[in-house]
């Protein structure tokens, strides 16, 4: 009986004891689950920042380089292919943009005209950025490249420029050392064994951070990570195996052109699972093997003891092991340590007791940590000159960077709770909503949403808003996530071009039509003076007069009617000027008209001597081919071909005299009409074709 009740005692005690090891348990599983599940997030989360953070170092530097191309391509000495002066040109910024490689002027056919840096005169004329932007006549990016001039790793940006025609010119390159991400990486600051990618739109390794035999740059990545890229969005996470056979927590983001563009580089970020959950492990496996021995003291010694005192003191065990399993890691069983006994079980317990108290305490300081990491990267955030924001599904604000200060002059607080409609100028609700409600109904990004916000002190700021959807853990959209831009000061300089030039296409068309007006009372005044001219030489010379000032003024008019203040329309222009020379005479013949006038057009200042010489042609063929007849046929013919305009005025009359030459005719007209023909740099000839027929050629 005694020997059953010893077992009994030495059974309950050893029930007892693992009980109260099992609260300490579970408080170390459920507590490492807890800290393996906050370092994966700060992981994923870390990895999406930073992937963030190098696309919109590259989203800027793509900007600026764009800004610069375009500023180039509109430069006399680039329109001009001043060649000395572009290579000094372009060598002055490759010294004040050390991240540019050489800056390039391309000709249509690939060949190197000009470079910042010295280089050898190969063709570039099957690189793709150079065919894209030749295609489009605008703005293009590249692919990896090592220059073959010098094995340099570098990606390009392309733009097509133009001459002083309008005609495309060649391509400007600027190429861009992708070793500039060097320092960017190495201020993320991420733990070892973090790498950093860059992707071009063909799949192939751009860069490569750090630098590892086993992922050459220019080669294509590895197919599973590639699959994921080509088929994910914007932007995205997955977990996978590096080539080191690390598994780590990747995150990534595209860059495009435009939303409706296909992504031309995306930028990968890993971090591996070793170093963000080798801390977790380490301390489980260390608390574990604590708790391990602690157990084993504890059920060692109710075995060897029992009795009353035995049991007040596994009651004491069991009661502080009970507090501890409730939360409260700072009771300790009060009793007696020992290495025998019930004093070595307290002094474990105790130690245990203590030991899950620097647990939480290191638990709390790798929250804080976290806390510190995401403050680093609200850091990043307030370092750009863009407001980040991020709403819920009902479009109120989550959450407003500080930079909303500078951008729109209100306090982060103050957006808090309140939807960006709320704050739009008077007449801009119904197109940002609309266009806000279907993006959200499609779950898509929105897009460059140009919006004009109210400021505290009543001032009107355009900002430029842009953003992506995220989802909840249920795959509900949970709101967006984007970025607003200032682009007031752009705006208003359009807005005040606009005005510019539509004032000044006003005042042009005034001008015409004063010209037109003047040279009309000039005409009339003649009309009048020829009331008191008797001599008929001279009244041929003032009608001749006032009809060569008729073909100036109509000029003026066809400018004043056309809405293109700089060319002038000669097949209008001619079909106007006929009723003009033959419609007024009650005694002229009648006549036929054969005309063949293509759509030609010329400058302004080609339009007047050109007038002038086809009003004297065709005065002269009134005055001499049709002179006694009653009936005759009169043919105009107008087109361009090959940069030539052609005017040729035939009559059925009765021809030219033999070795008839206008420059040597000596009448006023014709001098004039060689005179004008010479101005337009052309030529004009005469021959006998069925009649008097002259040709008026110079080029367009």
């Amino acid at each position: 009986m005694k020997l059953r009740r010893s077992l009994s005692i030495r059974a309950g005690l050893l029930l007892l004891g693992f009980l109260a090891v099992l609260p300490a348990l579970g408080l170390l599983v459920l507590d490492g689950m807890d800290q393996r599940r906050h370092l994966m997030d700060e992981a994923t989360h870390d990895a999406r920042q930073g992937a963030a953070a190098m696309a919109t170092l590259q989203a800027r530097l793509t900007d600026g380089t764009r800004l610069l191309l375009a500023t180039l391509a509109a430069m006399p000495e680039v329109r001009r292919l001043d060649i000395p002066a572009c290579d000094a040109l372009f060598a002055s910024l490759l010294a004040q943009n050390p991240l540019y490689n050489n800056i390039l002027a391309i000709d249509r056919q690939g060949e190197i005209l000009a470079a910042g840096r010295p280089t050898s005169r190969v063709n570039l004329a099957d690189r793709l950025h150079f065919r894209a932007a030749m295609d489009s006549g605008g703005f293009s990016v590249g692919e990896y490249v090592v220059t073959r001039s010098a094995p340099t790793p570098i990606f390009p940006f392309s733009m097509a420029f133009r001459n002083d025609r309008g005609e495309v010119a060649g391509v400007l390159v600027i190429a861009i050392k992708l070793t500039t991400y060097d320092d960017a990486f190495d201020e993320m600051r991420l733990p070892q064994g973090s790498i950093l990618g860059i992707v071009d739109q063909a799949g192939r390794r751009l860069y490569y951070r750090p630098r590892a035999d086993a992922n050459p740059l220019g080669r294509p990545i590895r197919q599973e990570v590639w699959q994921v890229l080509r088929q994910g969005g914007r932007e995205g996470e997955f977990f996978l195996p590096g080539t080191d056979g690390q598994n780590r927590f990747f995150a990534y983001q595209k860059l495009a052109l435009a939303d409706d563009a296909p992504a031309y580089m995306a930028f990968v970020v890993g971090l591996p699972e070793s170093a963000v959950l080798g801390p977790a492990r380490r301390a489980l496996l260390a608390n574990m093997a604590l708790l391990a021995g602690a157990t084993g003291l504890a059920l060692a010694v109710p075995w060897f003891f029992g009795g009353k005192v035995l049991e007040r003191g596994l009651d004491r065990i069991a009661e502080t092991a009970g507090r501890i399993g409730r939360g409260d890691l700072a009771a300790r069983t009060d009793l007696p340590h020992g290495d025998v006994g019930l004093g070595k079980v307290a002094r474990a317990l105790d130690a245990t007791a203590r030991l899950l108290a620097e647990h939480e305490a290191a638990r709390e300081e790798a929250l804080a940590a976290l806390g510190q990491s995401r403050e680093r990267m609200a850091h990043f955030a307030a370092s750009m000159a863009d407001c980040f924001w991020e709403i819920d599904a009902a479009g109120r604000y989550t959450s407003v960077s500080g930079k909303v200060r500078e951008v729109l002059g209100w306090e982060p607080d103050a957006l808090l709770g309140r939807t960006p409609f709320d704050f739009l100028a008077p007449g801009e609700e119904a197109g940002l909503r609309q266009a806000f409600e279907a993006a959200k109904a499609r779950r898509e990004p929105l897009g460059e949403l140009a919006n004009w916000r109210v400021a505290p002190d009543g001032s009107r700021r355009c900002l430029l808003t842009k953003g992506v959807p995220f989802l909840d853990a249920a795959g509900r959209l949970a709101g967006y996530r984007g970025v607003d831009k200032d682009v007031t000061e752009r705006m208003e300089a359009e807005r005040s071009i606009r005005e510019s030039l539509a004032e000044k296409e006003i005042l042009l068309k005034e001008i015409h039509h004063r010209v037109k007006n003047n040279l009309q009372i000039i005409s009339g005044l003649l009309y009048l003076q020829e009331e008191q001219i008797t001599d008929p030489a001279a009244l041929v010379s003032f009608r001749e007069s006032r009809t060569r000032i008729a073909s100036m003024a109509l000029v003026h008019e066809e400018l004043y009617r056309s809405s293109n203040l700089a060319r002038v329309r000669l097949d209008d222009y001619i079909r106007d000027l006929l009723p003009r020379i033959f419609g007024h005479e009650p005694k002229a013949p009648h006549l036929s008209f054969d005309c063949r006038l293509g759509p030609v057009s010329v400058p302004i200042e080609k339009a007047v001597p050109t007038g002038l010489v086809v009003n004297e042609l065709l005065t002269n063929a009134a005055k001499h081919a049709f002179r006694g007849r009653e009936a005759g046929t009169l043919g105009i013919s107008l087109d361009e071909k090959g940069g030539t305009v052609s005017i040729t005025v035939r009559d059925d009359g009765p021809g030219l005299p033999a070795g008839f030459a206008p420059e040597k005719s000596g009448t006023l007209g014709m001098q004039l009409v060689a005179n004008l023909a010479r101005q337009l740099g052309g030529e004009v000839a005469g021959r006998n074709e069925g009649g008097a027929a002259f040709t008026l050629r110079f080029p367009a």
